[in-house]
């Protein structure tokens, strides 16, 4: 059966939780898990370099955007307590998203800094999520550097990104699109290189991606900033954008032609033994 991983980026302390709901409660009320790649410490004046005139992380509120500060997670204690409880359920897999979502965070390769990120990180989200188990890294930007691959090789995680940056990581598997595979005993690779669903797309071309994407791969690993879905920052989910995707929803819900998972459920059953 084809399985399908929802994961959605940029969770941090400028999420609601009602936003979150709003993308994936149809998927909690099936009882069917979400991914959430979660910032730790999010910088309020962190800057996409790639994109022309050099503007502020969609992922900041307008209010907040040029502040030159971190932003901890653990001082929106309702986002806190809404994501706990999910974990404690088994409806969120709490995911390491970086630590201040700096541009290019993990492109450094400055070992001491990486491992002070990652400790800092781990610290914050097993303080102020006590009911989740943190095994999954999702570099921000989808970038990240050889040594900080080695590290988290080295430290256990499961690690999501871009086929982009296996190059020049020869221990990695060397696959593309959307694909699995294994790292060493009960670790696991997962590539998503495409973001399905984006503001920067018609919704009607994000839709027949996504289904496309549904009928070819074994693995679709879904990944959505949810923000995406409210650019630029609305009070409500933009309409066009939200009426695909749940037309999506209504073909990627249904139990009898997909399995839904979580890269830690994933990775336990991919390394457990054969009994058949």
């Amino acid at each position: 059966m084809p399985t399908i991983i929802f994961r959605d980026d940029d969770t941090s302390f400028f999420t609601a939780p009602g936003r979150l709901e709003a993308i994936y409660g149809r998927v909690w009320e099936a009882g069917l898990p979400v991914c959430l790649a979660v910032i730790p410490a999010f910088h309020g004046d962190t800057r996409v370099y790639w994109t022309d005139g050099n503007p502020h992380d969609p992922g900041i509120p307008p209010e907040h955007r040029g502040k030159t500060e971190n932003f901890p997670v653990s001082d929106n204690r309702d986002l806190c307590d809404f994501l706990d409880d999910k974990a404690a359920a088994g409806l969120v897999e709490i995911c390491l998203h970086g630590y201040t979502h700096t541009f290019h965070e993990f492109i450094t390769h400055d070992r001491a800094l990486i491992r002070q990120k990652l400790d800092a990180g781990m610290a914050m989200l097993e303080r102020v999520f006590p009911a989740a188990s943190v095994r999954t890294f999702i570099p921000p930007y989808d970038r990240i550097s050889p040594v900080a691959l080695e590290e988290l090789v080295a430290r256990g995680f499961l690690i999501s990104t871009q086929s982009l940056n296996l190059a020049p990581a020869p221990q990695l598997p060397p696959i593309a699109g959307f694909a699995a595979g294994p790292i060493r005993a009960g670790q696991t690779l997962f590539v998503c290189d495409d973001y399905l669903f984006s503001h920067k797309r018609a919704p009607t071309e994000s839709l027949r991606l996504a289904r496309r994407a549904l009928a070819r791969n074994d693995l679709t690993i879904v990944s959505n900033h949810y923000w995406t879905f409210f650019h630029p920052w609305r009070a409500q989910p933009n309409r066009p954008d939200y009426t695909a995707w749940n037309a999506f929803l209504d073909e990627a819900l249904k139990r009898d032609k997909y399995e839904v998972t979580s890269f830690s459920a994933y990775a336990v059953r991919r390394a457990a033994p054969n009994t058949c």
